[in-house]
This record gives C-alpha cells, sequence and structure tokens, in this order.
C-alpha cells in the first residue's frame, strides 16, 4: 500500500478522508482505498455490534459527574492512535467502552463501575498440544507458569484462527474463546476447543492473539500474539 509522506501542513494522517482511509502498520502511515463493503455482517458481528450499541447507550445514561470519573481514570491509559508520545491518552468514554466490551466478553454484560485500573499478572504462553476430537473439534492447549488462583479475579480470552501453513490470518476471521483452564503441577493449562475444524491430521498454522480481563471492572491487558504449525492427531 502507499506511504504517506508527511509535509509542512500534516505531519500524521489517521482515519478516512473522502474515498481514503489512513493506517498505521510499526509506526508508519499508509493510505488505501477507503472499504465500501455491501456484507450486512454475520450474526456474530452483529452481535457484536448490538452489546457496542448498548454500550453508548450506557455512557448515555451515566451522571455528568460520573462521566469525569471515568476521564480521569483515562489520563493514565495511552493511546493507540497517534501522535505517539507521553502526553496523549484516550477519554473516558473510550475507557468505559473497553471496560463494557470486556465485561459481555466474560459473560457479564453491565455498566462498569470506575475503578482504578488493576496491576495484571504477567502470562506467558507457550503451545503444547492439539488433537482432533471426533473428526471435528479441535482442541489446542497453552500452558504458563502460574497458579489457578490467578484466575479468581481475571479470565482469558484467545482470539483464535486457523490457516494453511505460510498464510497470514484475515484480521475479520478471528474469533473469541473462553478456554478451560486446568492446574498440572506447577503449571496451567489452557484448553481452546473450536467446533468444526474438519483438518484431517494437515498441518495448519495456529494464530492467536491472547488478553486478560479482570472480571470485576472489564479492564483487558494488551494483545500478545503467538503463532505456532502444528499437525494435529486424530483421536
Amino acid at each position: 500500500m502507499p506511504k504517506y509522506h508527511p509535509n509542512s501542513r500534516f505531519s500524521d494522517c489517521y482515519s478516512s478522508v473522502g474515498n481514503i482511509t489512513f493506517y498505521h502498520r510499526n509506526g508508519e502511515c499508509y493510505y488505501k482505498a477507503k472499504p465500501n463493503p455491501t456484507f450486512p455482517g454475520t450474526p456474530s458481528q452483529i452481535d457484536q455490534l448490538c452489546v457496542h450499541r448498548r454500550a453508548i447507550r450506557a455512557w448515555g445514561e451515566l451522571t455528568h459527574e460520573t462521566q469525569l470519573q471515568w476521564n480521569a481514570l483515562a489520563k493514565n491509559v495511552k493511546s493507540k492512535r497517534p501522535p505517539f508520545n507521553a502526553n496523549t491518552h484516550i477519554s473516558g468514554y473510550n475507557l468505559f467502552v473497553s471496560a463494557y466490551h470486556g465485561l459481555a466478553a466474560t459473560g457479564q454484560e453491565s455498566t462498569p463501575i470506575p475503578a482504578p485500573i488493576p496491576s495484571f499478572p504477567q502470562i506467558h504462553l507457550e503451545y503444547k498440544t492439539s488433537t482432533l476430537k471426533n473428526g471435528t473439534d479441535l482442541q489446542i492447549t497453552f500452558e504458563a507458569d502460574t497458579t489457578i488462583d490467578t484466575f479468581n479475579n481475571y479470565t482469558l480470552i484467545g482470539k483464535l484462527q486457523i490457516t494453511k501453513p505460510g498464510y497470514r490470518p484475515n484480521t475479520g476471521k478471528y474469533r473469541n474463546y473462553i478456554p478451560t483452564i486446568i492446574q498440572s503441577g506447577n503449571k496451567t493449562h489452557f484448553t481452546f476447543t473450536l467446533s468444526n475444524q474438519n483438518e484431517d491430521n494437515s498441518i495448519i498454522s495456529i494464530h492467536m492473539k491472547h488478553f486478560l480481563i479482570h472480571t470485576s471492572s472489564g479492564y483487558r491487558t494488551p494483545e500478545q500474539y503467538l503463532i505456532t504449525i502444528v499437525s494435529p492427531n486424530n483421536t
């Protein structure tokens, strides 16, 4: 895609203007033709849109004093949009909506209450096994050096996608999964089950973005990405 070159009038660009959309990759600004999709969305995408609309409505129902509390909390959260410096932060509205989506992702959709952002534990996942159950359900297990008690207050969400080896993932085809969590010795195992994945023992790439959600506030950690190439065992 064409790269945007800063000039004396505009040092950086983002979002859309006219038929052009600006976006960033690895800190560099690029632009492309503005997408104009006609596809109305999958059922899951429509569900997420409904959650987002309820989050917006919930923000509008807050008192002004509560909105100011969210604004104060948001001053400690760095923005992912340019300019990329220490002085930028997200709005209280964005923090509230993110927390609302976080609670919804754990199955506890509700209006979040303003609270300080917790100190999240560090979770480093490593791939362990993958098994094809009943010929259709792919079970993928990761492990981490952490205790299961950590998950009394946090939930791990995995956004997974299966591709052929060497293929890049499609951003729109990631799906959220909540794993089964089991303690095994001094490690914790996280098993995700992906239904209707008839891979027939072929070699596949597993792409996963994962993050923690604080179950009482809805706050989440930045996504971590990992990829592994496996050949599931058909058992």
